[in-house]
């Protein structure tokens, strides 16, 4: 259970540190604005054709927002629920 205590510690991390490098790069360029990462934009829009193929329609949609939704917030909420997850089952 340690590892994945660790996989949410660093995903929470490195939600917080890519709001943070994009709020600072908003911030040194005045005519920039906050612009958010997603998994298709960092991988490519080819990488998740399968997703259209896929048989069930609820999960079709839940896995293409989840694809589109920005990388941070992707990135916290698996690092809480990782965390979440290790309080529920964790050895005493």
């Amino acid at each position: 259970m340690r590892t994945i205590k660790w996989l949410g510690v660093l995903s929470l991390l490195g939600g917080l540190v890519l709001v943070g490098f994009q709020g600072i790069a908003s911030i040194m360029d005045e005519g920039q604005t906050f612009y958010n990462h997603t998994l298709a934009s960092v991988f490519g829009h080819d990488a998740f054709a399968w997703i259209e193929s896929f048989p069930v329609a609820f999960l079709r949609s839940y896995l293409d927002s989840l694809v589109t939704a920005p990388l941070y917030i992707v990135l916290l909420c698996a690092g809480g629920l990782l965390l979440v997850i290790h309080g529920l089952f964790a050895k005493s």
